[in-house]
């Protein structure tokens, strides 16, 4: 099936690139070897291997939202994944759709496939985020609103997401009030994820350096300005659910903190290198 004919913002996986056959590798090893583990420690056939299969989708998607922050640097995701594998000895493996999520509201802004999303694609976000909102935690639909309303003060918007976005933050509002409002739950862990996170990451942001990638169906150069906003908006997702996390939401703030972090190690340790050869020359 070809993606293109049912959204404007899904990326196909070109297997010519390099990156792309060693992220399914590692996606696939990183499932069987969870499943097996799973499996030794006595978990039931089933759950070893819905674990599994969530286990090898979060290490594609981080990467996957790596690269829609960082366009230019195709083995700075890599770090992210690296890092998260690690966590995964640690940390619970955390349910996929939040991350689905992050992955189609940083598409929508930065255009990563040279297109506007169409309406389709417009309405599985909403439709995700109103799930989120109502299942794990309220701030999913502000930030969805937030998402929907910075593109339509972009250029190129789809011209129908500031109708969207409004429409999701009254749907949110009143979420939040019917449930009491919204509830701070004091994390220490989150909060220093969220804040080392950041800061690793600010070069990107304050220096994101000149801007090569092309749109994948129009061949045209990506809007930088777009690419910043839509790092902006990754550290407010970053922010908003590492800092009032629901219950269900605490154990994704160590799998966001690897976007972050990798993402940033890798354009720090890069610029480091660029520098040193400078001078050595």
């Amino acid at each position: 099936m070809d993606i293109r004919k049912i959204t404007t913002v899904g990326r196909s996986l070109n297997f010519d690139y390099f990156s792309n056959k060693w992220i399914t590798i590692i996606a696939v090893l990183t499932f069987i070897i969870i499943t097996l583990f799973n499996a030794a420690r006595g978990e039931t056939n089933y759950a070893n291997l819905i674990t599994g299969v969530r286990a090898g989708l979060l290490v594609f998607l981080l990467w996957a939202i790596s690269r829609e922050l960082d366009p230019d640097k195709d083995w700075g995701a890599f770090v992210t994944v690296s890092l998260a594998l690690a966590f995964m000895i640690i940390f619970e493996v955390p349910h996929i759709l939040p991350f689905v999520w992050f992955l189609l509201i940083l598409r929508i802004l930065n255009h990563s496939s040279g297109m506007p999303a169409g309406i389709m694609d417009s309405f599985l976000i909403a439709i995700i985020g109103m799930i989120l909102t109502y299942y794990m935690s309220r701030i999913y639909g502000i930030l969805t609103a937030v998402g929907f309303i910075l593109d339509n003060r972009l250029n190129d918007p789809a011209k129908y997401h500031l109708s969207i976005g409004i429409l999701m933050l009254i749907v949110s509002v009143i979420i939040y009030v019917e449930n009491g409002g919204i509830t701070f739950t004091n994390s220490s862990e989150s909060i220093l994820f969220v804040v080392f996170g950041t800061l690793l990451f600010l070069p990107a942001i304050i220096r994101p350096g000149k801007l090569e990638s092309v749109g994948d169906r129009t061949n045209e150069p990506l809007d930088p300005t777009r690419i910043k906003m839509a790092r902006i908006m990754g550290i407010l997702v970053f922010f908003g659910i590492g800092v009032i996390p629901a219950d269900l939401n605490t154990v994704l703030a160590p799998f966001i903190f690897c976007i972050f972090a990798g993402t940033g190690i890798y354009r720090i340790s890069s610029s480091i290198l660029l520098h040193a050869d400078i001078k050595s020359e």
